[in-house]
């Protein structure tokens, strides 16, 4: 009996086991959807600006939802708007206390911190200080010291040695906050607060209290503080601050006595910086740097001079010689690397292959990822092929496409991988929306939950440093162009690419227009027309040019004219679908001139149609790459690498 009743009394705890688990599970899954249905309504009245009401419905997320902690964020949020400064620091508060380790933690205890300070509880200075110090590299702690100087003058003793003492440390926590963020919010409030305490300022400090003027496009103020440094120690900042107030002459003589005496002493980007303020200034660009090649300048920037006489200056003829000085003479320097890929494309247009391939051999050794990496890689791939080593091309080939596949070399490579499949393997794109970028998050999925809940004011919050989250909330506001900036700016910043399934991708080359692209392809592929779209504008139907280019694919007005007069075209040149079909047919013409080849009628879309046909006579070569790499034009040539790469990505994306 008594081992029935041991036996009995075991399934008894086992069933009470199996029902206590089953109603936990069912009260979670039950309180998070009534989290949601709660933050979903008091997230609409909150953006119908009903604070008080939506205060009440964030009320009802229970405590065991997921969404518990950025409903009390919210109720701060709306506390504050309401004027309830208390209630809405006690709502910051228990977030603050709650132990959880979200962002949303430093972001409510900088608000709490702000409003204590605003009603002026003493409290606040502990919770700024402990923000500078648990997050030191946030932008709440940068700001977190323009409070801390604001609140050290505010609570000054009688006695002057300690009242001196105590303006002094607000000045470090003024010229902290400058320091970090010199085109900040409190940026010239700082420096006012500065001159307000008389600080004394040495020749550092004036050169920064000039920056912060810069920043903030007081040019004529930033001068005022530049006047009291010297410009062995300053000569940059004076040169693109009277750039800045269109003085030509003093951008010219601040240069060129910098670069002279005093060059050793700046910072090498603000240098390259200056000299193409100086170029811009001077008569003509080729003017300019043909001159300061002359002066055979010994200090920093003379690198940077050299590389652009190369470049944009020296005939052809001699462009080998001076990229291999360039190189002999600075190895390590900044444009090395680009001076080498240089005599390696030289070598390998006069066919010596086996100098070339010494070259590459180099260049992939002591530059493994650089800017011309991708070419480097795929060239060495045609020199193996023309050299009869078959295997050594094709890893060469499939080398890029693994470790570049995002460049235009990756859709060269593929073609010479796969040549049966033709130069456009891509016919047509398979509709998929830009979605949220992650299909994870590091937070449990909060902020996927907030995006799915649209919103987007707290996941930007959240994710300020997230350049691809910024993009897909830029995206959501309808700022498309903004929005494809910001990814594609993120995607530069990967060293590794991610596989082309990875919904980042999307938010760079989004399928914007591309119905309207379809629908006037004529016999045109479309997604090369979506990728001169794309190109040209970044999805921005009112985009304009320097030289008056106008609309989403950048048609001259004498050409847009023409070609909707021919075609029957009505609407203006920023209507979206007016210029799609117009630059659509305009391409269409340019391919039929041009023996229906794209890479020809790419070319002419961007350098014009009677440059393309007069290379024909004046360029030698015997396939494409050999073509595109000897276009005489540096912006042409790059335009047609993007538009191609653009064409490439979206194929594999979509």
């Amino acid at each position: 009996m008594r081992r029935r009743r041991k036996k009995y009394d075991f399934y008894i705890v086992l069933i009470l086991a199996v029902i206590t688990a089953g109603y936990f599970i069912y009260d979670r899954v039950s309180s998070e959807a009534r989290g949601i249905s709660a933050y979903t309504a008091a997230l609409e009245d909150y953006k119908a600006s009903d604070f008080e009401k939506a205060y009440y419905e964030f009320a009802k997320v229970p405590s065991s939802s997921s969404l518990k902690e950025s409903a009390l964020f919210r109720q701060a949020r709306c506390a504050t708007n309401m004027g309830k400064k208390e209630l809405a620091i006690k709502k910051y508060n228990r977030i603050v206390h709650s132990h959880s380790k979200s962002s949303i933690v430093p972001i409510s205890e900088y608000n709490m911190a702000n409003l204590l300070w605003e009603i002026k509880n003493s409290s606040a200075k502990k919770h700024f200080q402990n923000i500078i110090n648990k997050y030191p590299t946030s932008d709440y702690a940068i700001a977190s010291e323009y409070f801390m100087g604001m609140i050290k003058t505010e609570n000054l003793p009688e006695n002057e040695s300690k009242k001196n003492k105590m303006l002094e440390k607000a000045g470090m926590h003024f010229k902290n906050y400058i320091t970090k963020a010199p085109g900040g919010r409190y940026s010239i409030k700082s420096v006012e607060e500065l001159q307000k305490i008389k600080t004394k300022f040495n020749n550092y400090d004036n050169l920064l209290l000039a920056k912060v003027y810069y920043e903030n496009g007081d040019f004529e103020k930033a001068r005022e503080f530049l006047n009291k440094t010297t410009i062995a120690f300053s000569w940059p900042d004076f040169a693109k601050t009277e750039f800045k107030l269109g003085n030509t002459d003093k951008v010219k003589y601040y240069t060129e006595t910098g670069l002279k005496e005093h060059a050793d002493s700046a910072i090498p980007k603000e240098v390259y910086e200056v000299i193409d303020f100086y170029l811009q200034s001077a008569p003509s660009r080729a003017a300019g740097i043909k001159y300061l090649a002359s002066q055979n300048y010994k200090s920093t920037g003379a690198d940077y001079i050299a590389y652009l006489n190369c470049s944009e200056v020296v005939p052809s003829s001699a462009k080998e010689a001076c990229f291999r000085t360039l190189y002999e003479k600075y190895p390590n320097g900044q444009f090395s690397a680009d001076a080498l890929y240089n005599l390696f494309m030289t070598k390998y247009l006069q066919k010596k292959y086996y100098d070339a391939q010494r070259l590459g051999f180099l260049h992939l050794k002591k530059f493994p990822n650089v800017k011309s990496s991708p070419a480097i890689t795929y060239f060495m791939g045609k020199i193996s092929y023309k050299l009869k080593h078959y295997e050594s091309a094709n890893v060469y080939y499939k080398k890029t496409v693994a470790d570049y596949p995002d460049s235009y070399y990756a859709y060269r490579a593929n073609y010479n991988l796969y040549k049966a499949d033709g130069i456009l393997p891509f016919e047509n794109l398979l509709m998929k929306p830009v979605v949220f970028p992650y299909k994870k998050s590091m937070e449990n999925n909060l902020v996927v939950k907030l995006a799915l809940l649209k919103d987007y004011d707290l996941v930007e919050e959240l994710c300020k440093k997230d350049k691809f989250i910024q993009s897909w909330i830029a995206y959501q506001k309808g700022n498309y162009t903004i929005s494809a900036i910001l990814a594609r700016n993120a995607m530069e910043e990967l060293t590794v690419k991610p596989s082309f399934d990875d919904l980042r991708w999307r938010l760079i080359y989004p399928l914007h227009y591309y119905e309207i692209v379809h629908k006037y392809r004529g016999n045109s592929n479309p997604i090369i027309l979506q990728a001169i779209l794309k190109e040209e504008s970044h999805f921005n139907p009112f985009a304009g040019s320097s030289v008056g280019a106008g609309g989403l694919m950048q048609l001259m007005p004498l050409t847009y004219a023409e070609v909707t007069k021919k075609h029957g075209i009505q609407g203006d040149i920023f209507n979206p679908e007016s210029n799609i079909k117009a630059g659509s047919a305009y391409y269409e013409g340019l391919k039929k001139v041009l023996g229906n080849k794209d890479l020809y009628a790419i070319s002419a879309y961007n350098g014009g149609i009677g440059s393309v046909t007069g290379w024909f006579s004046k360029l030698i070569y015997n396939d494409t790459d050999e073509f595109v790499e000897q276009i005489p034009y540096p912006e042409t040539k790059n335009y047609v690498k993007k538009v191609l790469r653009s064409y490439w990505v979206y194929g594999n994306i979509y």
